[in-house]
């Protein structure tokens, strides 16, 4: 596939281009899928500086929560049951799953990286430690739900992984994708008003980047009809109100706990609903950290 496009960024040794072909922002050049899927499989989790599997775990009860929102606007599509499987590509940690188990699902992670998969069935989790290929037929057939969040933006063919979850899904089955909602309208105020660098411009882990409107695109192109969009707490209104948590990791980390105390007020004060409003409002102003869209296959 040929791409081209106005190059918006340049760093060291790549570009970023907005993408004719493509319909979203992507370095160019991109690298190899297998040099791409060993850097998942052997070395993501295995990274002392960031302790990945913890950044997850010491926060657990909210992800959780905040997991519960999303299986909640899944629910309005399809209903959980024992006889339904829900998917999670690139699991992680396993929280979505154990969210999942909880409200009802039959879940199964599928997960490159073979320290995340150890660590999700030390817990316990049906986990199958691969890549999500089309020849991957260790999964069960009904499969109702696919969710891959924070997986688009690391692969060299975000179509081929979309196409993939389509063939697998049941008709009538629900895919929920979220992505970093990145160069939205507070980064690219930050960069205008503040002289920010793009820090969300991270090679070689992040290799495209979407916004809404692109990543609804993107699953169109693939056979799905979007159903509804909803997003996360826009973290990027810290950096407005002069808090630069970009260059201090630990002020970085005083931010999230800020967010998080904000979402856990809303759920103590009976206001789960209201909070879940706020972000889907926020996602038709194409605010919020994370784009998140859920799409059906006819």
């Amino acid at each position: 596939m040929a791409h081209s496009g106005n190059v918006v960024i340049s760093g060291d040794g790549y570009d970023v281009i907005d993408c004719k072909t493509c319909g979203f922002k992507h370095v160019t050049p991109l690298p190899d899928k297998q040099e791409n899927e060993n850097l998942y499989r052997d070395s993501h989790y295995d990274d002392g500086e960031r302790d990945r599997l913890n950044y997850y775990e010491r926060d657990r009860d909210w992800w959780l929560m905040s997991y519960r929102d999303v299986l909640g606007e899944i629910a309005q599509f399809v209903s959980p049951s024992d006889n339904n499987t829900l998917v999670d590509i690139g699991c992680g940690a396993g929280l979505f799953l154990e969210a999942a188990q909880g409200e009802g699902w039959n879940s199964v992670g599928v997960e490159i990286s073979t320290i995340a998969a150890k660590h999700c069935r030390d817990k316990g989790l049906s986990i199958v430690n691969s890549s999500f290929d089309a020849d991957l037929d260790d999964l069960p057939k009904n499969i109702e739900v696919v969710h891959m969040r924070n997986i688009l933006e690391h692969v060299p063919d975000p179509f081929s992984l979309i196409k993939v979850a389509y063939d697998k899904l049941a008709s009538g089955g629900i895919l929920v994708v979220g992505v970093p909602n990145d160069f939205n309208p507070l980064q690219e105020g930050l960069r205008k008003t503040q002289d920010y660098k793009p820090w969300w411009v991270s090679v070689p882990h992040h290799l495209n980047y979407f916004d809404f409107d692109s990543l609804e695109a993107l699953v169109e192109k693939c056979g799905f009809k979007p159903v509804s969009r909803f997003s996360s707490f826009p973290l990027d209104l810290f950096l407005t109100m002069g808090v630069n948590y970009i260059e201090t990791p630990s002020v970085g980390r005083e931010c999230h706990l800020k967010r998080v105390n904000f979402e856990w007020f809303m759920e103590n004060a009976g206001l789960s609903n209201l909070r879940q409003d706020i972000y889907r409002a926020f996602s038709n102003l194409n605010l919020g950290r994370e784009a998140i869209v859920i799409a059906r296959k006819p």
